[in-house]
């Protein structure tokens, strides 16, 4: 910058008396004219502290408009909603078509608007969270096929689909899941569009083979009660539109996806607990125990900052369409708690008939 376009000491600018009196007190050695200086260097510093600060108080103000602004938009929108829920009252009346306490996806919970939600639900996503689809442990399919996840055998059906059965094998005996996600990535004449139409399907047979097939986990499932259950993934058909790690996948605001996974598996879990009965008090309080363990580790949102401490994450499989909407492991570490835990749920005590 042009030292003419900088604040200069009144000793130093100007004409006159000031200014003749500026250039006898600039010369080399003087300490007045040094400190001089820096006394106008603290002021200047101090002036862009105070402007600085006046910004923020503005960013504050528009802040605090905005989230005015949003509540009457919110009292809006309530408003709406329950207008339109008094007509479709008005039509099962006059119609006689009842919808049902359960609502119409089965658990009346999975039919509330994000907005309805408030701080208290079940965020699912991870190789350690047992409710996501990489959750590692063995399954059986109808046919008598094993699987190593709910997420190879969606994979699995994928390749079956297209009738690429090389991938299918590939995708059924991998060493890993990333050697399996490779295969999926691979499989011949995939067309969105006709996997888009049944993909939900699959999703929701994984999960229900695995839920009947290890009780730990349909047991944690039954116990989550009627929590809402959110699927964080950056893909929109399966989850809430965040994956873990993103600050706006704990809030239900942000969202903007489907969340079909959760939804699918609030349906799950109304099944489950029309037949479900504990086995006994101890099974119950394992099953209190491992929930809370849960909430507080994995059912939450990720800071990326201390992710090493609460275990593995990871990214996306945005494939063509083929991910699940499961957000995604890391290569293996993390929290030992966690790892404990996972390894103690994985192991199948009943197969699917």
């Amino acid at each position: 910058m042009d030292e003419a376009s900088q604040p200069q000491p009144l000793s130093l600018g100007g004409n006159g008396a000031n200014s003749a009196r500026g250039r006898a007190m600039a010369g080399p050695g003087n300490p007045s004219i040094a400190s001089f200086n820096i006394q106008n260097e603290i002021m200047w510093i101090k002036q862009d502290a105070a402007q600085v600060r006046n910004a923020v108080i503005l960013l504050e103000q528009e802040k605090d408009s905005l989230r005015k602004a949003i509540r009457k938009l919110k009292l809006e929108n309530g408003r709406v909603k329950q207008k339109v829920k008094t007509l479709q009252e008005t039509i099962y009346q006059l119609t006689g078509n009842t919808k049902g306490e359960n609502g119409v996806n089965g658990a009346s919970e999975a039919d509330l608007d994000y907005d309805d939600i408030g701080r208290d639900f079940i965020l699912v996503g991870g190789v350690h969270d047992p409710l996501s689809l990489r959750h590692e442990v063995v399954i059986r399919d109808t046919e008598g096929v094993e699987h190593k996840s709910a997420e190879r055998y969606y994979w699995y059906k994928m390749a079956v689909r297209f009738d690429d059965h090389e991938s299918a094998q590939k995708i059924l005996h991998a060493p890993n899941v990333g050697a399996a996600e490779a295969a999926m990535k691979e499989i011949k004449n995939f067309d969105e569009d006709a996997w888009n139409k049944e993909k939900l399907k699959h999703w929701e047979d994984g999960q229900m083979l695995k839920l009947k097939q290890v009780r730990p986990i349909s047991n944690l499932l039954v116990f989550s009660g009627t929590t809402y259950i959110a699927v964080a993934s950056q893909d929109k058909c399966f989850g809430t539109g965040w994956r873990k790690n993103r600050q706006e996948s704990n809030k239900p605001i942000f969202w903007d996806g489907q969340n079909e996974g959760g939804k699918i598996l609030m349906k799950i879990r109304q099944q489950l607990k029309e037949g479900h009965s504990w086995l006994g008090p101890y099974e119950e309080e394992e099953t209190q125990k491992k929930f809370r363990e849960l909430q507080r580790f994995v059912w939450r949102r990720i800071d990326p900052a201390k992710r090493i401490q609460i275990g593995p994450v990871g990214r996306g499989v945005p494939v063509r369409g083929r991910h699940m909407g499961m957000p995604p492991r890391r290569a293996p570490g993390g929290g030992s708690r966690v790892n404990h835990y996972s390894a103690a749920i994985t192991q199948p005590i009943g197969q699917h008939s």
